[in-house]
Formats: C-alpha cells, structure tokens, sequence
C-alpha cells in the first residue's frame, strides 16, 4: 500500500532541490522555511525557480528581470509605465495559500499581488491586469481592478505589521470570495468580497505600480499550495474563531419556525424540523405542521426522517477511519479490494487511462453513473457497477454518482465486518446515535415522517413510495442514501466532525482526516447543484457563497438528500445547521426557498459577530 511522504521528508527535499535550482542560500528562504506549517493535505510547489523567469509572462525586456535570485520590477521616469504592468503566472489559480517575501527598494507608491481575474491591455500595455489587488507596503489594502476603487483600506495595523524599505514576510490565502493577508506575523487584512462572481480563477500577478518617478520592486521565495485549508500558517499567534463569542438572538431564534410555517400553510411540505447549534451547543430545536396528514399525527423534535444522501458523508467518514488505521489508501485502485473494477472501460468499450481510485469514487470524479440503489447485497451491486460503461475518464469531470456504494464495499472488505456493523460500531454507537439507522425497530418506525410528493392536478400533498424509504425486510443498507435517522443525532454527527473528529473525549476520526474530507479535491471542475461549489471527500463544499447558500461562509461544507433534508457546517461561525422535511419530486432539493430561508434566518439570529 503506498505510504504518505511524511512533512519532515518533503520538506528537506523541497528545501535541498530548491537550493540547487536556485543558487540561493537556504537559510535566507524563508518562504520555503514555512513548508514543516502547511497542513499535511497540502502540496508546495515553487513559481520562482531563482534563476529564470520560466512559467511567467510580461513585459521582461522593458521591465522585469531576475537578479541574484530575486524578481526585480523596475522602471525610470523615461520609461514609466502608464497603467500598472504586470509579471502573470501562465498557470491560473482559484483557491490558493501563497507565501512570499516582497520589498520595494525605491519611490514610496505601493505595489501589489493581482488575483482573481485577468490581463487586460491598458495603455497599449497587453500584461495590465483586471481583478483584485493586494497592495503593500505602502498603502495596504485590497483595490478592485474591475470597478477601479479601493475596497479595504488598512485601518493603521497592516501599517504597523509592515516595512517600508525593507523586506516584508507576507502570506496571502484566498478561498471562495474571501481574501486574509498576513505581513510578518501579523494577520492585516480579513475581507469577503459581496460579489463572488468577480472572484474567479486567473493568473498570479506581481505589480509594478504606474508612476512616474523611479520605482523598484522585489518579489522572491513563492512558495504556492492550491486548495489549502482554511488557516493561516505564518501568523505568530494562531487565529482564534472570531465569533466565539457571538450569541444566538432569542427572539429570532423562536420567530425561526413561524417564519417556515409558510411552506407548511401553502402545501409545499407537511411539516419541518429544524436545528441550529453553535459554539457546541444547541441554540434552536423546533418542529411545525404534521409527520402524517392522514392520521394528524404532529411533527416533532423526536420524528425520524430518510435521510437519503445525507447518508454519503457518514460513508466517506466510516472510510477515512480505515485511512488513519492504514487500512486503505486513498489512492489505492478500487481493484484492490473490489477486482472486477480492473476490467472497467468506457462506453463502446474503450480502455480506461488509468484504473479507478477510491478517491475517485469519494469525489464523484470516477465516470461511474446510473442508480444509486443497492440490490441483493453490497458485494453484488459493487460487481454490477464495475460492469456499468463509464461516462469519461477518471478524474476529468464531475458526475453525481453511486461512488459511495462502492466505498461501502470496500469498507466491507478492508474492515471484515459488514457495512452496516462497521458504522454502528465505529461512529453510531460512540457517538450515542441512537435513531439512527437502515432498519428501524417497530417502534421507531411509528415515529417515522411520511414521504409526500404533489398529487395530480396541484391537489395537494399525497403518499409517495421511494425504493430510499422502503421499509421491506430485503432492504439491504445503502451507503449512497439509505439511512433514517433524527435533526438531534445528526447534530451529533456534525459537531464530531466540526471539533475535528472528536465528540465529548471519543475520538472517531483524525483531524487530518476531517482536514482532507472538507478540503475541495475536484480543483476547478464544475460541481453540485447549486453554484459556487466544490467536491471534498463525500462532503459538499461551499467555495463562493451565492443564491441558496448566500448568507453561509465560504468553507461551509455538507449534504443534502433527494427529499429536502440538508445538514450543513459553517466552521467560521461554528454553527450547525440542520434541517429535516420528506417531500419528493422537488424541483431541486438542494436549491429549495425553504433551505435559503433557513441559513437566512438562522445566520440573522447571530447576535454578534466580528466578522
């Protein structure tokens, strides 16, 4: 089974070729000096090679160059540049930590690091740039290229943190719409951008600021990681969670389920329950409308709910177990533990590029597709989807899958107990879960809400049968959508994963493992079914928050499932958000008003907040 680089290793590599390359003393990197900080889930590479400007564009005759190991931009009062030029990666980035050391030598106008956009030509100079600046070390701040104006203006720390002459150790980590910066130490700047369609992927910029007088700037170390975790690494003293010591509105709190009692009045779900919980605790519990029309028989806080693919990351979890007890690899082929996956092809029966990897098939990304309902047993229906074409090659797009299926199986089999046992023995029973689960006992079942879905002719709400909520004693556990389960326990669930794995002192998983489940591992390809997202380990990830998930955090990671239910994790604010309903035929479940109204109203409740 391969084994990880551990940091130690990686980083005296990276710090020994990097030397070579660069002729540069080593110990003067100190960009390459933070590797050992990154998280393990992170890859460094280097954009400056310390000798030659390979893998860059711009105007390097007129005026960028490479000077004993460093990027010098300059120009004269002859030849000042009328718009800002710039030195562009060829190579675009969207989500990124970049560590670097930056100095301006002469003239006391700042310059930048351009983000998130595009060159544009500009006073007949074809490498200006359109998109998001951070400036220093002068005038720090962040100034929006599109609509030329400044947009967070440094309210004297950044000023502090900074040098004006001198070398300045920064790092810069941009994720979905929100930009933080860290000047020797010191994080300075921390904004989200309400506009997250201007945040999009594009080349790395280094600006030499328009000016008339002499200017001279040098950039070295760029060091780069894409898709990092959501921390700074550089800062002398770690963050702490800003809203900490934020407190949850009582009032709004209890107006919450009055407020969805509209989508119960007008027939769009028979009932709702919700839950909020933050800084650890349960701040909201409610139940509205009926778990069953026909009997009037109320919703409640205790109603259990198909959970459907709200299952999946309970899955990816139960895997990423195996992965701490090295049991499994994430880049382990599927044929390994599953062998009729060697003989997989596309369809017309052409060859795969590579076999199928158990990362693949967490992310959605294996080409696998068709039902996600398990037949027989999990050892069959696994040999089944082997024999499925597959839609294109691994790893090249995004395609909703019955991927977890397959991880069920190889929990099956790396583990030698059955699906359902390793999770009842492995996360529900530690974590005190006790309704939840693929077959609910007799008395369980009189607590179970009834799926609805439209009747013919818009005549109100009528019982719908799905093979996800099937109650026949063949039912065999579903890892892609099969669980029940209630708002309280997933609760459970979700503030385990939130501490990092663990709940109340019982360890269920790694820290690093909850790391890499909720980091984005589809790079830029197109996911979901809403905008704005990307794909972890099981999990959703909220990258730049918009329409139905506007008022979350970029980072926010979850599920929903096919009939309404979502649960959702927002670490910035430490908020849990959890919302159960059976409604089929939706229109798009993930996307739904009463989802929206929801984080809405439960975001609004904080009653204060830093950020």
């Amino acid at each position: 089974m391969p084994t990880r680089c551990p940091r130690a290793v990686y980083f005296l590599l990276f710090f020994l070729v990097s030397t070579l390359s660069s002729g540069v003393a080593a110990q003067d990197d100190w960009s390459v000096q933070q590797i050992p900080q990154l998280p393990d889930s992170e890859s460094p590479v280097r954009l400056f090679d310390g000798k030659t400007l390979t893998g860059w564009d711009g105007q390097t005759e007129k005026y960028w160059s490479v000077e004993d190991g460093v990027i010098v931009g300059r120009n004269t009062k002859e030849n000042a540049p009328k718009a800002s030029t710039y030195l562009v990666t060829k190579k675009k980035y969207r989500n990124f930590r970049l560590i670097f050391e930056a100095k301006l030598v002469t003239s006391e106008m700042h310059s930048g690091i351009a983000l998130w956009g595009e060159t544009v030509e500009k006073q007949n100079d074809p490498f200006s740039y359109r998109g998001h600046l951070v400036m220093f070390p002068s005038n720090y701040g962040f100034y929006d290229l599109y609509r030329r104006n400044s947009i967070y203006r440094d309210n004297g720390t950044a000023k502090k943190a900074g040098k004006q002459h001198d070398w300045n150790r920064m790092e810069i980590l941009a994720i979905g719409n929100r930009i933080r910066h860290v000047i020797n130490g010191k994080l300075v700047a921390d904004w989200t951008d309400p506009k997250p369609e201007l945040c999009g992927t594009g080349p790395i910029g280094l600006q030499l600021h328009s000016n008339k007088v002499p200017q001279e700037v040098h950039f070295r170390g760029l060091v780069l990681t894409e898709n990092p975790q959501n921390e700074l690494v550089t800062v002398a003293e770690k963050e702490t969670a800003k809203t900490d010591s934020a407190t949850m509105n009582a009032d709004k709190l209890a107006d919450l389920p009055k407020r969805l009692q509209k989508f119960v009045d007008d027939g769009t779900f028979s009932g709702v329950v919700t839950l909020v919980a933050k800084n650890g605790k349960v701040a909201q519990l409610s139940a509205i409308g009926q778990a069953d029309l026909e009997t009037e028989r109320p919703m409640t806080t205790g109603t259990m709910f198909a959970i459907a693919s709200m299952t999946k990351p309970i899955t990816a979890t139960a895997l990423m177990i195996l992965v701490d007890e090295d049991k499994v690899s994430l880049d382990d082929a599927v044929s390994q533990y599953i062998p009729e996956f060697a003989n997989a092809k596309l369809k017309g029966d052409e060859e795969l590029s590579r076999e199928i990897t158990i990362r693949d098939v967490l992310t959605h990304t294996s080409g696998l597709g068709g039902s996600q309902e398990v037949k027989g047993s999990l050892e069959a229906t696994a040999k089944e989807l082997a024999a499925r074409p597959f839609g294109f090659q691994p790893g090249t797009k995004w395609q909703y899958s019955p991927g977890l299926n397959v991880v069920g199986r190889i929990i099956e089999v790396a583990s030698g107990k059955s699906y359902a046992e390793f999770l009842q023995d492995r996360i529900f029973r530690p974590l005190g879960m006790l309704d939840t689960t693929f077959e609910p006992s007799e008395t369980q079942k009189k607590r179970l809400a009834q799926l609805y879905a439209p009747g013919e002719s818009d005549s109100g709400l009528v019982p719908h049968k799905h093979w996800i909520n099937d109650l026949s004693e063949s039912r065999p556990p579903n890892p892609s959508g099969g669980l029940f389960s209630t708002a309280s326990d997933m609760a459970k669930f979700y503030q385990m994963i939130l501490n990092g794995g663990k709940l109340d002192g019982v360890r269920i998983v790694s820290e690093d493992a909850v790391k890499q489940m909720k980091t984005v591992q589809t790079g830029e390809l197109q996911t979901g079914f809403t905008p704005g997202n990307g794909w972890g380990l099981g999990w959703c990830i909220v990258r730049q928050p918009q329409a139905v998930t506007a008022s979350l955090s970029s980072g926010t990671f979850g599920h929903g499932g096919a009939f309404g239910t979502q649960g959702w994790i927002d670490p910035q604010r430490n908020m849990i958000f959890v919302l159960m309903v059976q409604r089929a035929k939706l229109p798009n479940s993930d996307a739904s008003e009463l989802r929206k109204t929801f984080h809405d109203l439960a975001v609004d409740a904080i009653e204060s907040t830093s950020r």
